[in-house]
């Protein structure tokens, strides 16, 4: 039976070095845009979820046609771990009676990979 395979990409809004970097056009397409077509484009992910704060990046996630996760403030500070963020991403996939057997953790600031990666 073929494993059940979850892309989660966690896009902050705010950032310390670059306002919005997320969202800067790298090649005419904003940088999260790069590894969300990676993930559309992959032959292995079943279903994709973007979790932010950021109400921007999350209209990005939509028009992409993708899930979308309204994270909370407290796993979105400079302080917050990744780590916090993923598992409230994977609590409120859950939550959504969604059932996967893996879930690959996708990096949007680390955009030079292919769809085969």
């Amino acid at each position: 039976m073929k494993k059940k395979i979850f892309a989660i990409i966690l896009a902050r809004g705010g950032s310390k070095g670059i306002k919005n970097k997320n969202l800067k056009k790298i090649k005419d397409k904003p940088l999260l845009k790069w590894s969300i077509d990676h993930c559309k484009n992959s032959k292995y992910i079943d279903e994709i979820w973007l979790s932010s704060d950021s109400s921007k990046i999350l209209r990005l996630g939509k028009k992409s046609s993708i899930n979308i996760i309204k994270r909370p403030k407290k796993f979105a500070l400079d302080k917050s771990s990744s780590e916090e963020a993923w598992l409230h991403a994977i609590s409120y996939i859950e939550k959504k009676n969604k059932h996967f057997d893996c879930v690959l953790a996708i990096q949007p600031t680390s955009a030079i990979r292919g769809s085969e990666d």
